[in-house]
């Protein structure tokens, strides 16, 4: 899925660049080709995703994140200053944290459980897919083999960081009921250490790149950057989202996902009692459809119309009430067999049971 990134302009690769002007091109590459312009975090964003592929990117991006600070350090034996191993060993400690359970790492660890993943499995990373790894350790061999310079540059994707990090956490709250904002805690802080890093590398980089071959340099690492991250949505959006656009043999369903917790397998099992107490789960509600006058049952990519039978027997479901107490209001209410009206909402309720959007 290769964006239409046009070459740079001759004058740019050839003259040399004010620092103002290096700054505009470096910002111009990040509006090209910076990933908040993929079709995978459009859909990511826009609530388009189903929870599986918000959980298969969640799971690859653990990758991403774990090896910054490996990044990072590569860089930083590589810095003969004192004072910008300073500044950049802060880099490691904002993901590594100053003591366990502490730092972006573990932040991303606990978003991948948010999303039901258990954290022995996120770190042995066997689920990932291969091109997420490789353009990942990419990136890692990119910073230990080409100069000082252009491993700073590299990093100047937090330029563009913010924009894309505000569009995320608000689109994903708004649009994913299986999201919190506790889920989502990693990026608060990235909200103010991108920034950071980024003042430091712009102005590094303006300073350091003195010739035009030095700044094509600069903005090459960039771009390479940003294909690296490209490169991992792509990766995401075939594997998960459009799995027809290849062969059929050529890609395995599923790939680097794990079942959901025991606890939420045993909902939806159709084996409803007299004696249990049924509820909606989390991400599925009662509402009222005014433009067709129906009520429906909204769950996670589905919905349910509802006769007027259901919606009485459902506005009774509080998660307080068991299946024979409703029976009985009910029975009250229209002077009827409790023992028939139980027998026609049990089979009601284990319909849905069986269709995930009930459970006890």
């Amino acid at each position: 899925m290769t964006a239409p990134f046009p070459t740079p302009k001759t004058d740019e690769a050839q003259r040399l660049l004010s620092p103002e002007e290096l700054e505009a091109a470096l910002r111009d590459i990040g509006a090209r080709r910076y990933h908040n312009l993929h079709p995978f975090h459009r859909l990511l964003h826009d609530g388009k995703l189903n929870k599986d592929q918000v959980r298969a990117w969640a799971l690859n991006r653990y990758y991403y994140q774990a090896m910054i600070p490996v990044k990072d350090a590569a860089v930083l034996a590589r810095m003969t200053d004192a004072s910008l191993r300073r500044v950049w060993r802060q880099r490691i400690v904002d993901h590594d944290g100053d003591a366990p359970g502490d730092g972006g790492i573990e932040r991303w660890l606990k978003l991948a459980e948010g999303v039901g993943f258990a954290r022995d499995y996120v770190e042995s990373t066997q689920g990932i897919l291969s091109a997420t790894r490789f353009s990942v350790d990419a990136y890692v061999h990119f910073v230990k083999e080409r100069s000082l310079l252009e491993a700073i540059a590299s990093s100047l994707t937090e330029m563009f960081s913010p924009t894309i990090i505000s569009e995320r956490v608000a689109g994903m709250l708004k649009n994913y009921d299986f999201i919190t904002k506790d889920t989502l805690a990693y990026f608060d802080k990235r909200l103010t250490q991108a920034p950071r890093d980024a003042d430091f590398a712009i102005a590094y980089v303006k300073e350091h790149a003195t010739t035009p071959a030095l700044q094509r340099q600069a903005m090459d690492a960039l771009t390479f950057k940003c294909n690296v991250l490209w490169t991992q949505l792509d990766a995401l959006y075939f594997a998960y989202v459009a799995p027809g656009m290849i062969p059929p043999d050529a890609w395995t369903p599923g790939t680097g996902l794990v079942p959901e917790p025991a606890v939420a397998q045993a909902t939806g099992t159709g084996t409803l009692t007299a004696h249990d107490v049924p509820r909606l789960p989390r991400g599925v509600r009662l509402r009222h459809d005014a433009v067709r006058d129906q009520h429906v049952l909204l769950a996670p990519e589905r919905t349910f119309d509802l006769d007027a039978n259901a919606v009485m027997v459902l506005e009774l479901v509080d998660g307080q009430r068991s299946v024979r107490d409703i029976a009985g209001v009910l029975a009250e209410k229209f002077t009827a067999d409790a023992s028939v009206i139980e027998t026609d909402i049990l089979a009601m309720l284990n319909d849905l049971a069986t269709k995930r959007v009930l459970e006890r």
